[in-house]
């Protein structure tokens, strides 16, 4: 009957294994036992609790959370009772009585990525070794049944120590006896590939939290961006003309000689370097003499071409790209990125000025103070050294691109036209989730100019256009900031998203009818799906992701869209997102709950305040 039962309430959901087993934390396995009646657990057992928790979610996610209560004859459709009710269905008994869980279903999702990422590295490491799961269990002295679902990240030994310690050993001596020890410390990221260095790479955080922590940094480091351009730089210091320049410090001399004649003398940059960045970002006084001057020579008309090379470490990547984020919201910076790995043995650096300069180093990787980089000034060797960089331009691919505010309408037909399921970051509800009615209204009994009232009901329709395509064709998961406590008459338009400037503020009445309007689309859209966070992780820039590019919009001047294309940056940046929906996110009913308690905080102070005068973009309005 428990069978029976479980594969009705798929039918009835439309929802597969997979699906449950993702809301479950476990195997698709483990589901499939149970629906087929392989198994037969008690109801208070944990893989019938899972299951339920499984359900729920999925349910939830998709709106379907008053189906399941209605089949399940639940008083609502909260958590705590639901889940009982629907264990008490599927085994048609009373409502079960469930002792409470140490393990929440957000944790269960990290154990679930924990396996998996464990499971997908000790893959790689037993195809490069070539074993087989039958000669590894051998080597434990454990079931080859174990080793397999080790390797599909069903199961673990992150809580057996005296196991995982084993597994490490056995890796290592194995690489060590087919001469794959380096090949092994090559794929852990280590100079050497010991057990310690093993056990650090198999049982490491999962890929998805690495790359999260980096588009953190990065998101970060747009978010303390300052209103402009670098100052400018103090005098320089004295610069010797050489034709070679040795080590780190060479290569600071070299640079500061290099971009000073630039600044003076114009003209285009050409630049690509895959060395650590310890020479431009270890020395602070160093990195903002840098900055300084590359704004002068932006401020002074240079166009700047640049291969960002991502194969990189986290914070490595990081510092390579932020030192850049003030020069590109001038437009005049191309960046690219090398779509293939460069070649670990050698470094390379080329800073080229086309008919002017050029630094050049090419040394082996462990050169240290040793190496050295040519400075060129012949100009047949500059006219081979052009044709030597369109060559690696070609095999580079666009990195980044930047909207400003003037620039509106191309971002808007660029980047926000395209189709497809879509995630946001933001610090306050955006305009298109109101009803055009309210926001005629607020745009009527302001002191704006009809110009800019065309242009905000413009700008918001095709928002709103664009959001109802993308809930019926991908979804919309929206994590958003509010503030708890009430105060509509400090809160402004959310019109970030559309590059617009305009500035428009609410009314305590007002932001409780897009409240309203927001609770609608809550309990109403099966697509849409809205994360609540406690504080705003970023106080002047709000995300989109799409399928083929991230955007990343300041909300104060200069306003700007950077809209990364590059495939590493867009994952890191969903990974990012997925790591706060799995924090913070809430079912559909506590949701809506916490919005109807905001907007009645916002009637309330309305009942309780005497009318007084709101003063909103120059104009006086009484409410």
């Amino acid at each position: 009957m428990l069978s029976e039962r479980i594969t009705a309430l798929f039918s009835l959901l439309q929802c597969s294994n997979t699906e449950i087993a993702r809301y479950a934390g476990c195997s698709p396995g483990n589901i499939s036992k149970l629906k087929t009646g392989n198994r037969e657990p008690k109801p208070t057992s944990r893989s019938i609790l899972a299951l339920a928790e499984g359900v729920y979610g999925y349910a939830d996610y998709e709106n379907l959370l008053p189906v399941l209560a209605e089949l399940c004859h639940a008083p609502d459709t909260g958590r705590d009772s639901l889940i009982p009710a629907l264990i008490g269905w599927l085994f048609e008994t009373e409502e079960v009585s469930l002792p409470r869980s140490t393990v929440t279903p957000k944790s269960r999702q990290t154990r679930a990525r924990r396996r998996r990422s464990f499971g997908e590295r000790l893959d790689r490491a037993m195809t490069l070794l070539s074993l087989s799961n039958g000669q590894l269990a051998a080597l434990l002295n454990i079931d080859v049944s174990l080793v397999s679902r080790y390797r599909c990240g069903v199961y673990s030994p992150h809580g057996n120590e005296q196991l995982a310690e084993r597994l490490s050993a056995v890796l290592a001596e194995r690489a060590g006896k087919t001469g794959k020890a380096k090949t092994l410390a090559g794929l852990c990221g280590s100079e050497e590939a010991g057990p310690g260095a093993v056990a650090a790479w198999l049982f490491d955080v999962p890929p998805e939290e690495d790359m999260a922590a980096v588009a953190r940094q990065l998101l970060q480091s747009l978010d303390d961006l300052g209103p402009g351009l670098p100052a400018e730089a103090p005098a320089l210091p004295d610069i010797p003309i050489a034709s070679r320049y040795v080590g780190t410090e060479g290569l600071r001399t070299a640079v500061l000689r290099f971009l000073s004649d630039a600044a003076r003398e114009g003209g285009e940059l050409l630049l690509y370097s895959d060395e650590p960045m310890d020479w431009m970002s270890g020395d602070p006084a160093y990195f903002a003499l840098w900055a300084s001057l590359m704004a002068r020579c932006v401020s002074g008309g240079v166009r700047i071409r640049i291969i960002h090379n991502l194969d990189r470490g986290g914070e490595e990547m990081v510092d390579a790209i932020k030192g850049w984020f003030p020069l590109y919201i001038s437009g005049r910076i191309e960046p690219y990125v090398f779509r293939r790995e460069h070649n670990p043995r050698f470094r390379h650096t080329v800073f080229l000025r086309p008919g002017g300069a050029c630094i050049l180093g090419f040394y082996p990787a462990g050169a240290g103070s040793d190496r050295s980089y040519d400075y060129i000034t012949d100009s047949p060797y500059l006219d081979r050294l052009r044709r030597e960089y369109d060559v690696m331009l070609s095999a580079a691919a666009p990195f980044l691109k930047i909207y400003t505010a003037a620039m509106g309408e191309a971002f808007h037909r660029d980047r926000c036209s395209v189709p497809g399921k879509r995630e946001y970051l933001l610090n306050e509800l955006p305009v298109f989730t109101m009803p055009e009615a309210l926001l005629t209204r607020m745009l009527a009994s302001r002191r704006v100019s009809e110009q800019q009232k065309e242009t905000a009901l413009t700008r918001y329709r095709a928002l709103r256009g664009q959001f109802e395509e993308a809930l019926a064709e991908g979804g919309v998961h929206m994590i958003l900031c509010l503030p708890e406590e009430a105060g509509g008459q400090d809160r402004q338009l959310n019109f970030a998203l559309s590059l617009t400037e305009l500035a428009v503020g609410y009314t305590q009445r007002e932001y409780a009818e897009h409240l309203a309007a927001v609770i609608g689309l809550v309990e109403r859209e099966r697509k849409f799906h809205l994360t609540l966070l406690p504080h705003a992780p970023f106080q002047d820039i709000q995300i989109i992701t799409r399928k083929d590019a991230v955007a990343a919009l300041r909300c104060r001047e200069p306003y700007a869209a950077f809209v990364f294309l590059n495939a590493t940056l867009r994952q890191s940046v969903s990974a990012y997102l997925t790591a706060l929906i799995d924090q913070h996110a809430e079912d559909r009913r506590t949701v809506a709950e916490r919005l109807r308690a905001l907007a009645g905080a916002e009637q309330g102070e309305i009942r309780e305040k005497p009318k007084r005068a709101f003063v909103c973009d120059d104009t006086s309005n009484q409410e």
